[in-house]
């Protein structure tokens, strides 16, 4: 089969490899589609080396939709034929290749709106942003929320998941995405290229803050939470940032996606009731992947990016 891969950092090849075969509790799926997100070009470039336990050659690839060809010893929770949709774990061969291994615990029934190329950009942007509002932050009904990056892939997913918990929900973005944003439950948008937010929200602070840049905004981001608040972060928390934020009267803590098949079963009824929806930008062939790690890591899509089989 083909599959995309890197030998050594930096150096990314479409290749042809032998089909993997399920153990004990996976499943073989036929890939029809796999979300592209900066964690891949991250982890082909090394950046994340330290962080991801990552032998080489790694395939790339952690999100997909696609249909169950074969399954490993003792599953009973999926059929062949199933279309599904997962997170692989971060760091094993992944999705971008025509079949994948998945443990089952880390898949769920795809959502049955949507076809394998939308259903391909959910898991990875809908886990991560699940795992900061509702397990790090703890986001509850009539709190106020405010998250950076509102149009990015992850941002937009997690606009969606906080209107849906009952939450207030703030946002940074540019004036060309502020009607995206709106459309998608913001109930405040700041415009970063006119206003700052600390100043904006000096006097009306919130609860949770969800930090997808990192650097000055991250630090700004502690002075506009209200004492017990908590930022959470999937760029990385450093000690610096620890002790300024204990000094405040707040929690700041570092959020790494990980798989959960339950998270994206919930995630599928949310989408399937018309409450959670992901736009995809652009779709890519496998071969033209690379392409679109150029386009992703420039921090302009409004959406997801996919890449197609």
């Amino acid at each position: 089969m083909k599959a995309l891969r890197i030998s050594d950092y930096g150096q990314i090849s479409t290749e042809s490899v032998n089909r993997p075969v399920p153990s004990k509790g996976e499943v073989l799926v036929k890939v029809a589609a796999a979300g592209i997100n900066p964690v891949d070009w991250k982890i082909a470039s090394g950046d994340l080396a330290v962080l991801v336990n990552q032998a080489l050659p790694l395939t790339l690839g952690w999100d997909l939709s696609g249909d169950v060809v074969e399954l490993g010893e003792e599953v009973s929770k999926f059929n062949i034929g199933d279309r599904v949709f997962a997170m692989p774990v971060i760091g094993y061969d992944g999705a971008f290749a025509e079949y994948c291994v998945v443990n089952v615990n880390n898949l769920a029934k795809a959502p049955s709106s949507v076809d394998n190329t939308v259903a391909a950009a959910y898991p990875l942007v809908s886990l991560t942003s699940w795992q900061a509002l509702f397990n790090a932050g703890q986001l509850e009904a009539g709190q106020r929320v405010l998250i950076h990056a509102g149009a990015g892939g992850v941002g937009h997913i997690a606009i969606q998941l906080a209107k849906a918990k009952g939450a207030e929900v703030i946002t940074t973005t540019s004036a060309a995405n502020a009607e995206f944003v709106s459309s998608l439950g913001a109930d405040q948008i700041i415009d970063y290229t006119e206003a700052d937010f600390e100043e904006v929200l000096a006097s009306a602070k919130v609860d949770v803050v969800f930090d997808t840049l990192g650097g000055d905004a991250q630090r700004k981001s502690l002075n506009i939470l209200k004492r017990g608040g908590k930022l959470v972060s999937i760029t990385g928390i450093s000690p610096e940032i620890e002790a300024e934020a204990k000094a405040l009267g707040v929690s700041a803590e570092f959020v790494f996606v990980q798989a959960n098949g339950e998270q994206l079963r919930q995630v599928a009824e949310l989408v399937d009731a018309g409450q959670l929806t992901v736009t995809v930008a652009q779709t890519f062939a496998l071969e033209d992947v690379p392409t679109a790690f150029e386009i992703s890591a420039q921090g302009r899509v409004r959406g997801k990016l996919v890449m197609k089989i």
